[in-house]
């Protein structure tokens, strides 16, 4: 049975999940099943039905995409993308996750499912599958929006799945990476999930900020050949939320030496 963390250690999260990623059990939770802004923890959902696209074969990691002028135009956070450039479906990926683009997701979507509105409704189907009770999207990055909320508890499971995919680790298990473009300046990506470096064991997953969610993560770790899915959302700053997640892992680190 899961334990509250109430009565592990005080979290000043709004919510926390702590998943054990083979089983499927919650280890510790605090308010799992709050539906809440999920800020750009949302491209978790973007990043798992665009590599689902790929294993079916309907789309390749190596694919061309044409960026567009509402791609390119996304506010917040972006990879740099320009209007009418092409970039892989690959780099594309590496931007959503380690950069955090709004313009990759936007353009990810468009390219996978034709356009924004078809992608959202696929984000929502998905959602439906996976038993996500407590999840809602209106967009592919996480920008507020009326109606846009996840659970902690439906953002691990979306984890779940997508760490199947061995290839989302090739991006967000890095601190940095560069995208070489044709005829234009190279873009340096900066992950910004601080404990990838900072945390041993830590490979991913993916962070998220508005100034309604405040900040939320998603992180991933092995522990003794174990891999945890730990998530904190609503945390007033970088380092409360890094400072919180790395309490969930090593309580998990625990239960492995234990």
């Amino acid at each position: 049975m899961e334990r509250s963390l109430k009565d592990a250690f005080f979290l000043t999260a709004k919510a926390a999940c702590l998943l054990d990623a083979r089983t499927g059990r919650i280890l510790l939770q605090k308010n799992a099943y709050e539906s809440l802004p999920p800020a750009s923890m949302t491209k978790m959902m973007t990043a798992l039905l665009v590599l689902e696209e790929v294993k079916k074969g309907r789309i390749s990691l190596k694919d061309q995409v044409k960026i567009s002028r509402r791609a390119a135009s996304m506010r917040g956070s972006s990879m740099r993308l320009c209007a009418g450039e092409k970039m892989a479906v690959r780099m594309l990926l590496a931007g959503l996750m380690v950069a955090s683009g709004n313009d990759a997701a936007v353009a990810l979507a468009e390219y996978t499912f034709g356009s924004v509105p078809a992608f959202v409704r696929r984000m929502n189907e998905r959602a439906a599958e996976l038993g996500l009770e407590n999840t809602y999207f209106v967009n592919p990055h996480g920008l507020s929006a009326s109606g846009h909320c996840a659970s902690a508890y439906d953002m691990c499971l979306i984890a779940r799945e997508l760490v199947q995919y061995e290839e989302i680790f090739r991006y967000t298990s890095r601190k940095r990476i560069v995208v070489r473009r044709k005829n234009k300046g190279n873009i340096l990506l900066r992950n910004t999930n601080t404990l990838v470096g900072a945390y041993p064991g830590v490979d991913g997953l993916k962070t998220g900020y508005t100034p309604r969610a405040k900040y939320c993560l998603c992180a991933t770790f092995v522990s003794g050949g174990k891999r945890y899915i730990a998530v904190v959302m609503g945390l007033l700053t970088k380092r409360k939320r890094n400072e919180e997640a790395a309490r969930l892992l090593a309580y998990a680190a625990a239960i492995v030496s234990a």
